[in-house]
């Protein structure tokens, strides 16, 4: 069979903006964790901010932080008119000062500092959150993010039962506390986190959320930039939930994408990857390609443009595109990895 790449973005007739991470202290079942109640908003209020501005969203997932004897609980299912409320969760397993799970709820000592999200109760889609929060934003000894990487290659049975599909690239939370510490948000939101896994050969999505409380010191417009994603697809939970586990959608933080974002061609030369967005940009190519006798990590730019094509003439293994603002480099778009006919799985 002849290897074949193609944009998961191919037939897109309309996108859907959302927020996965925003949480609620609506826990139908049992009591949640105390920081859920404290600063977690009701869920008609976190509605009503959600599709106000500057958030207009389609959908949200709600999330709470259960404990470790209801794990399997996740916020109440809500009907709305105007937007698509998806239940959700955020195992938690090593928290700050709320929640512990009495060791953790990944009983693997390596695993002790990650946190998953899972939105939707019924075929769910699961990814690891804020991978630098514990390393960097609140730094804990055993938080790094090398030893959360030997985790998700390594997953001990509880997390590999998650079945984790991406990793949080941007989170707005990190980014908040990071800029009113004064210090630089790093290492370049998480993206070195999600290259890391990729080059590794563990196919995964990118995703930006805000893990959203709806404080009032949450200042877009001087901190911390909109985080969300752009999915493909019907305004209902399946179309959403399918469309994420399937990768057509991309992450953001401000920079918007046209209706067809990425098309691919194949030519002698090798292939093709045709770039649009409705205004100017910085693109960026970042490929794991052969270099003499192994594989290397790549980036290439683009000039100021709105449009942009990328030629691949070496073999390679993935190439991602994203986006950047010309006037603030905070504002990125992320589209998800095409993987190529050099592409080996981990483990295989």
């Amino acid at each position: 069979m002849t290897f074949k790449v193609t944009s998961p973005y191919t037939g897109t007739a309309s996108w859907q903006k959302g927020n996965i991470h925003v949480h609620t202290r609506a826990n139908p079942d049992k009591q949640g964790s105390q920081i859920d109640y404290e600063y977690g908003g009701d869920c008609d209020d976190v509605i009503k901010q959600s599709l106000s501005v500057p958030f207009n969203f389609d959908f949200i997932c709600t999330s709470i932080h259960p404990y470790i004897d209801a794990i399997d609980t996740f916020t109440q299912p809500m009907e709305h008119e105007d937007i698509v409320v998806i239940p959700g969760r955020e195992i938690q397993n090593d928290t700050i000062y709320y929640g512990h799970y009495e060791g953790g709820y990944f009983r693997d000592e390596k695993a002790k500092y990650i946190h998953a999200l899972t939105m939707g109760r019924e075929n769910g889609v699961s990814l690891c959150c804020h991978p630098c929060f514990f390393e960097t934003t609140r730094p804990r000894e055993g938080g790094e993010w090398k030893n959360i990487l030997e985790s998700l290659l390594s997953p001990c049975a509880l997390l590999k039962d998650l079945n984790l599909v991406g990793i949080e690239v941007y989170n707005g939370l990190s980014m908040l506390e990071e800029d009113q510490g004064s210090k630089p948000y790093s290492p370049h939101f998480s993206e070195p986190c999600w290259d890391d896994l990729l080059t590794r050969g563990y196919k995964c999505l990118g995703f930006a959320g805000n893990d959203e409380f709806y404080r009032e010191h949450y200042i877009y417009e001087n901190y911390a930039p909109l985080g969300y994603i752009r999915v493909a697809g019907d305004k209902n939970e399946t179309s959403i939930l399918n469309n994420i586990g399937a990768g057509n959608f991309y992450a953001s933080t401000g920079v918007e994408l046209d209706t067809l974002p990425l098309e691919v061609t194949e030519t002698d030369e090798g292939y093709g990857f045709h770039l649009s967005s409705p205004a100017e940009v910085i693109w960026k190519a970042i490929v794991f390609e052969q270099h003499e006798d192994g594989y290397t990590l790549q980036s290439y730019t683009s000039d100021i443009t709105g449009a942009w094509t990328f030629t691949q003439r070496k073999k390679w293994k993935y190439i991602r595109f994203q986006a950047c603002s010309p006037l603030d480099d905070k504002k990125r778009a992320w589209l998800q990895p095409i993987y190529g006919p050099d592409w080996v799985d981990h483990g295989s």
